[in-house]
């Protein structure tokens, strides 16, 4: 038996390290007419799609990273519940669907192997605001899988940082590898810095490169926020936290 999903055209899906701004993903696609869920949180997070990411991110990445099979048939299970649960009150005839969850980025290979004409929008933002930001979650939650227990004694920016690196560079590896096309990584400096230019640009990419017009584009622009700026953090330990995502940093262009 098929999966729901199977018979519609493929969603555009949209992740990164939490604190990076997400949310712009859901309110620029849901302007647009992309059905992003109808059980959204305020940060714009697909809630069916986001219990599926807690209950399975932390095995599927241990299990990847130390060369075991992930429980794929269970995961598929529960997969294909938590989609027909977020497209409830979706209309096909409008085509377009999607959703957001900030750890889909982290799950990125088995989406893909799933549904293999999916398109994702990688989002990052500076990885020394996003170590900063209230939102440690991922970090929290997956660092000990991808550090091991030395995580636990690091400084939380720095821990912070350094999983931000991980995370980003895994997901870029793999889209800009496997995907030809259906990957889109933005920065949210670039999007807060040309509204229309960007909204343009990641609305063209959700239909499959159709440009949309200049109202369209002017409306979903409207709905991007500048962040706020943050407070300067003590010289040394802002060298220490840059030094400990350097790689990221370097690979996205922060340094």
């Amino acid at each position: 038996m098929s999966a729901l999903w199977e018979e519609l055209p493929p969603p555009t899906i949209g992740g990164g390290t939490g604190g990076s701004g997400t949310r712009v993903i859901t309110e620029v696609l849901s302007e647009a007419g992309v059905f992003m869920g109808s059980r959204v949180n305020r940060s714009g997070d697909a809630l069916p799609l986001a219990d599926f990411d807690w209950s399975w991110g932390k095995r599927y990445i241990a299990a990847e990273l130390s060369g075991k099979k992930p429980p794929l048939r269970r995961m598929r299970r529960k997969f294909d519940a938590s989609v027909r649960e977020h497209l409830q009150g979706y209309d096909p005839s409008t085509g377009a669907w999607g959703w957001k969850h900030p750890h889909a980025y982290l799950l990125l290979p088995w989406l893909d192997s799933l549904m293999p004409r999916l398109r994702f929008i990688h989002l990052v933002r500076d990885g020394r605001r996003v170590a900063r930001s209230k939102n440690q979650k991922q970090p929290g939650r997956y660092a000990d899988v991808v550090f091991g227990a030395e995580a636990e004694t690091w400084d939380e920016q720095v821990r912070a940082i350094k999983f931000w690196s991980w995370a980003n560079e895994h997901a870029a590896e793999y889209g800009e590898r496997h995907m030809d096309g259906r990957y889109l990584r933005a920065r949210l400096e670039d999007i807060c810095a040309d509204p229309r230019g960007a909204c343009g640009q990641l609305i063209e990419f959700a239909f499959d490169g159709s440009p949309a017009s200049e109202d369209l584009v002017a409306r979903a622009a409207e709905r991007v926020k500048t962040p706020p700026q943050l407070p300067a953090d003590d010289e040394q330990h802002a060298a220490q936290v840059e030094q400990a995502g350097l790689a990221g940093l370097r690979r996205f262009g922060y340094v």
